[in-house]
């Protein structure tokens, strides 16, 4: 699938983005702490709610992810996407403030 100038634009910018966040921030899940696992970036709010929040680094934190084969760990960043588990993370008071802070209106509606 071949991608529009405006979405190759975004994903340069979004890959600046993350090697400055590898810069600046240490290299550890939020959600759990741990730095011997694989982690991604992960949308705080996500970019299906909030298009214009997708290169805003406050909405982006390090998730691990999950692991398969024989340890079968879900990751932080699949937890945090399912409602009924993000609470357990770590960086969920966090998120949250950041959420009421940035949209309220998806704080009220993940928290119902």
């Amino acid at each position: 699938m071949k991608r529009t100038k405006k979405e190759n634009k975004i994903k340069k910018e979004l890959k600046k983005i993350y090697a400055d966040i590898a810069e600046e921030r240490p290299h550890y899940c939020t959600g759990c702490g741990r730095s011997d696992v694989p982690l991604s970036h992960s949308h705080i709010i996500p970019v299906s709610r909030r298009k214009d929040l997708q290169l805003v680094k406050d909405n982006i934190t390090y998730h691990c992810l999950s692991m398969g084969g024989q340890s079968n760990r879900r990751g932080c960043h699949e937890m945090w996407e399912t409602s009924s588990e993000r609470s357990m993370l770590l960086d969920y008071h966090k998120n949250m403030e950041y959420i009421l802070e940035t949209d309220p209106e998806y704080y009220f509606l993940i928290t119902e």
